[in-house]
């Protein structure tokens, strides 16, 4: 009877330890920016971007993923950015982006659905602008650009 009490308390804690360590935040992806390390963590149906370990932009019921990672312009006064996909989509809208761009004085800018609903087919770098070109649902293709002036002013600091 000892015996079988034991066993039932160890697979008891063994089933609370796994759901704890299913519960702990997962870090998706890491770089290494101008501006310090940027993160994605996923943590159950909410998903954060970290800059320096702390929150510069957060999704909820949608999973963050890092998609590509860019310096763009000169050592010396360029930015870092980060194409981050914004869930899975649904068929009216399948794919979404939310670009963060940091640079070397730790400013930062999230600029969330910045394509459209279109698919990404390339990325370019034209000095210290960033183009994005995209293909539309109905098969048209439209070039986005980011041009770092949203940065620049300083619209958010970590």
């Amino acid at each position: 009877m000892r015996i079988l009490v034991a066993f039932a308390l160890l697979f008891a804690c063994l089933g609370l330890t796994t759901a704890s360590v299913q519960a702990a935040p997962e870090r998706t992806a890491i770089y290494m920016t101008v501006a310090g390390p940027l993160e994605v963590v996923r943590d159950g149906a909410a998903s954060t971007v970290l800059l320096g370990g702390r929150v510069i932009h957060q999704a909820t019921g949608a999973a963050l993923t890092a998609q590509s990672y860019m310096s763009v312009g000169d050592a010396s006064d360029g930015y870092d950015a980060v194409l981050i996909r914004h869930g899975v989509g649904n068929a009216e809208c399948p794919i979404t982006y939310d670009l963060v761009a940091v640079g070397a004085d730790k400013t930062f800018a999230v600029v969330p659905d910045i394509n459209k609903c279109s698919r990404i087919l390339n990325i370019n770098v034209d000095g210290d602008r960033l183009m994005l070109v995209t293909e539309r649902q109905n098969g048209r293709t439209e070039i986005i650009e980011y041009n770092d002036k949203q940065r620049r002013r300083g619209d958010g600091k970590p």
